[in-house]
């Protein structure tokens, strides 16, 4: 009787997306044999925060995997001590690109249901497989903030560390989280109980 070889399940194949400000990385996504891919935000000395880069290459990473039928779990985690941090206001406002980015991040292509903002919590959406946020950090490092938190959200599952801390910063400036916590929230929590952070500021 003939037997199939075991599979290496230790085998494993990495795919990066760079920056264009940056040789490092922003996302990288690692298959293992066994199906399941790890995504990880690579901006690791900005806890992971939001620049246009790292909008693009989180919305390539999802837009690949839910492509990719071999694919049979997804686990999005960052690298360093946090998740992710939010929006990088700093890079995203600065004087020289601020116009040319609000344009990509608010443009929404005819027929899309998003724009590249809400993408990054949106498109993990339309994986084909469950997508896992695992979040963490130590106590007094460990964040999930605004734009951070709705890509978790987006997510089938989250799972935290017990150092890791929650935050929809929308809140505490006055605007709407629309990145996607508005659409998803009341998926997650009873209806009554969902437009709480976005109307607590």
């Amino acid at each position: 009787m003939l037997r199939r070889p075991a599979r290496d399940l230790t085998r494993t194949f990495t795919r990066t997306f760079a920056s264009s400000s940056s040789s490092a990385p922003r996302v990288s996504i690692e298959r293992a044999a066994d199906g399941v891919a790890t995504v990880t935000l690579g901006r690791p000395e900005k806890l992971n925060s939001l620049d246009i880069d790292m909008f693009r290459a989180i919305r390539s990473a999802a837009v690949e995997l839910a492509e990719d039928k071999g694919v049979r779990a997804v686990v999005v985690h960052g690298s360093g001590r946090a998740f992710c941090a939010g929006l990088d206001v700093k890079s995203i406002n600065h004087p020289l690109h601020a116009r040319a980015n609000g344009r990509e991040l608010l443009d929404r292509p005819d027929g899309a249901i998003s724009n590249l903002a809400q993408d990054v919590c949106y498109l993990w959406r339309r994986v084909p497989a469950p997508v896992i946020a695992a979040t963490h950090g130590a106590a007094d490092a460990g964040v999930c903030l605004g734009g951070g938190f709705q890509i978790a959200l987006g997510a089938d599952m989250r799972i935290a560390t017990p150092g890791c801390k929650f935050s929809l910063m929308e809140a505490k400036w006055g605007i709407i989280p629309d990145m996607g916590a508005t659409v998803v929230l009341p998926e997650l929590v009873p209806k009554a109980r969902a437009p709480s952070p976005a109307v607590r500021a």
